[in-house]
């Protein structure tokens, strides 16, 4: 059966996603210089180590010019092959580091989820428990409807999306 034209250009895109993807950046040919040896003259790497420090995790060190892989754990892969493929597209230490810069996205990205999806259970068991108020007394319904109105409100701000600019780290182009 053939294909229609929106799923013609939807296996298109998938291509190009995918071609991109397994592509290394286009600046490291014009990168001399290691990024590990970068930061050993930069100032702000102490602004990246605060960071971990202030959520007590050890800071990573880039003290060589060894790639992602190296530091992968073994427990993520089942083969070599699977680990090669992972870091394909990430070279030496400013690889690395592109690597953890989409790896914390994701992290916080999923740690973001968690606690909304916590948030929002939590608020809704309240707002059930307030079915529950004896609604005779005027004060108590007062208060029940007050609190059931906060809780919509906060259900509310939970359902949005945050945006943050970050700087572009990775220049890929087909």
């Amino acid at each position: 059966m053939a294909l229609s034209a929106k799923e013609r250009k939807q296996k298109q895109l998938a291509r190009e996603q995918e071609a991109l993807r397994i592509s290394k950046d286009r600046t490291y040919p014009y990168l001399p210089t290691p990024f590990y040896k970068h930061l050993e003259n930069n100032g702000n790497w102490s602004s990246v180590t605060l960071c971990f420090d202030l959520m007590g995790i050890d800071p990573p060190e880039f003290l060589d010019d060894r790639g992602p892989a190296e530091f992968a754990d073994d427990a993520c892969f089942s083969t070599d092959k699977d680990r090669d493929e992972a870091f394909q597209s990430s070279e030496k230490s400013i690889g690395r580091a592109e690597v953890m810069v989409d790896l914390l996205f994701d992290a916080g990205m999923e740690l973001a989820l968690i606690i909304n999806k916590f948030k929002k259970a939590e608020l809704q068991n309240r707002r059930a428990e307030l079915e529950d108020v004896d609604m005779s007394d005027p004060g108590n319904r007062k208060e029940a409807l007050e609190t059931a109105a906060t809780i919509a409100k906060l259900l509310e701000e939970l359902e949005k999306n945050v945006r943050r600019t970050v700087p572009q780290w990775r220049v890929k182009t087909l």
